[in-house]
């Protein structure tokens, strides 16, 4: 069978090193033949690296989609903000859709989008790529298997970072919410769909609260420049100086997030960007508006509650899971791929006595030393951003959650051409829950308001 056809629209790190990245490891599954993408050098980069033909390649995704269908599917990897025209269009055209998260910015233009796409009658999956991880996977089987009991409580943190979360939500492209998406909707409708997925159920209500409480002006230190690189004089002990971290501390690295200052990862290709564009702005003299923390509060029929904390103050760039169930309860970590699964029940041939206290575990943490506990690492999680080339990678983003959702999007649309009904995986119907919970988490932290749903 021929491979699947692709078109991506926005070739930036997603769209590029994400999902077209994938057509390179895996050419007899798929292929990219169009690309439609305003920057010249990003453009030309897509076509060389996919053989995409010259007449094939579009300044815009307007003349790309005025054609007739040159491909099974679109992936519309654009900015934020620009998602929901390319969208449509390919939806009328008949294309399969992959889009990336957030599908919309607003209620209003959501309910529009789900209400085309039905008109349209055409498969659209959203890339919610969390559930696609053998992680979120493990974690999904163990609940449905009953292993802890009656779920009571889910709680979930999506820790970007300190440096992740300057890059992106204080200096980056997604450091306003009116030019993006606020930061609940840009970085974790990932975590709001996958506690939905996990949980097997909408929320009844929502509360949220957070602010942004660190990344202001009048905490910039005394003397501080407008830039880093116009000698600050509080360089050394500020954990946000870019010069030391774009060019210093990765020196030795050329791909993401260096490719998003500037195309010449050289020393002073780097320095050149900071003195001149956006990353190389004091942290305290920039234009964001994107909370620093944040926390939402669910709550699920017959009393089940989750919580989702996300914020800036942590050196781990990773996700963390604990679920409490009436008998027992499961600890996981996303960048180890641990799952810990403790019941509350003694472990087959275990005795109490033996152990050196009754109320400690072997490691002296609290709890009955002989509960049944099981660990396992779920998949080996190696992080793509820290290789370079591309269509060598060993995994792939989000701890297999990139390649898991392609793999099987692709699948789909290879189905679809023999059965036009079937439907694509995190189907727009799905998605939509998780934009609604973080519209009405925005509307409660701005009015201090539990938002029924």
């Amino acid at each position: 069978m021929r491979p699947v056809t692709i078109a991506v629209v926005g070739a930036g790190h997603r769209g590029a090193e994400a999902y077209a990245d994938y057509c390179l490891r895996h050419p007899d599954e798929v292929q990219v033949v169009a690309v439609a993408e305003p920057d010249d050098g990003r453009r030309a980069a897509l076509v060389a690296a996919h053989g995409i033909a010259a007449d094939r390649a579009y300044s815009g995704w307007e003349d790309l989609l005025a054609a007739d269908r040159i491909a099974d599917a679109v992936v519309v990897a654009t900015p934020d903000r620009l998602r929901t025209g390319p969208l449509l269009a390919a939806a009328r055209r008949g294309y399969a859709i992959l889009v990336e998260k957030p599908v919309a910015t607003s209620p209003a233009e959501l309910e529009e989008i789900v209400r085309a796409v039905g008109e349209a009658d055409v498969p659209v999956g959203v890339a919610h790529v969390l559930r696609y991880t053998a992680f979120f996977r493990h974690l999904k089987e163990l609940l449905d298997e009953g292993a802890v009991g009656r779920v009571v409580h889910l709680e979930q943190t999506e820790d970007p970072g300190y440096w992740h979360f300057v890059h992106s939500y204080v200096r980056g492209s997604w450091r306003r919410a009116d030019t993006s998406s606020p930061l609940l909707l840009a970085k974790a409708c990932h975590d709001l769909d996958v506690i939905t997925w996990l949980l097997g159920a909408e929320p009844a209500t929502v509360y949220s609260t957070g602010a942004l409480t660190q990344f202001r002006a009048e905490n910039a230190p005394e003397g501080a420049p407008e830039r880093c690189t116009d000698g600050c004089p509080a360089a050394d002990a500020c954990p946000f100086h870019a010069p030391r971290f774009y060019v210093e501390r990765l020196r030795d690295h050329h791909a993401w997030p260096v490719t998003a200052i500037t195309g010449d990862t050289s020393a002073e290709g780097r320095l050149r960007a900071l003195r001149e564009g956006p990353y190389g702005r004091c942290v305290y003299r920039c234009d964001n508006d994107a909370v620093d923390h944040q926390v939402v509060a669910l709550t699920y029929a017959a009393g089940v509650t989750a919580t989702l904390r996300v914020g800036a103050f942590t050196e781990a760039n990773t996700r963390t899971v604990r679920i409490l169930g009436s008998h027992g309860e499961i600890e996981g970590r996303l960048d180890t791929g641990e799952v810990t699964l403790r019941r509350f029940l003694p472990r087959r041939g275990a005795e109490l006595g033996g152990a050196p206290r009754w109320d400690h575990d072997a490691e002296g943490r609290s709890g009955l030393p002989d509960d049944d506990v099981v660990t396992v690492v779920t998949a080996p999680v190696d992080d793509v951003d820290l290789l370079v080339e591309p269509g060598r990678r060993e995994s792939d983003g989000h701890a297999g959650g990139d390649d898991g959702l392609m793999r099987e999007f692709v699948a789909t649309v290879r189905d679809r051409r023999v059965r036009p009904g079937v439907r694509v995986p995190t189907h727009l119907a799905d998605a939509a829950v998780s934009h609604r919970i973080a519209f009405a988490a925005e509307r409660s932290r701005s009015t201090g308001e539990v938002v029924h749903l």
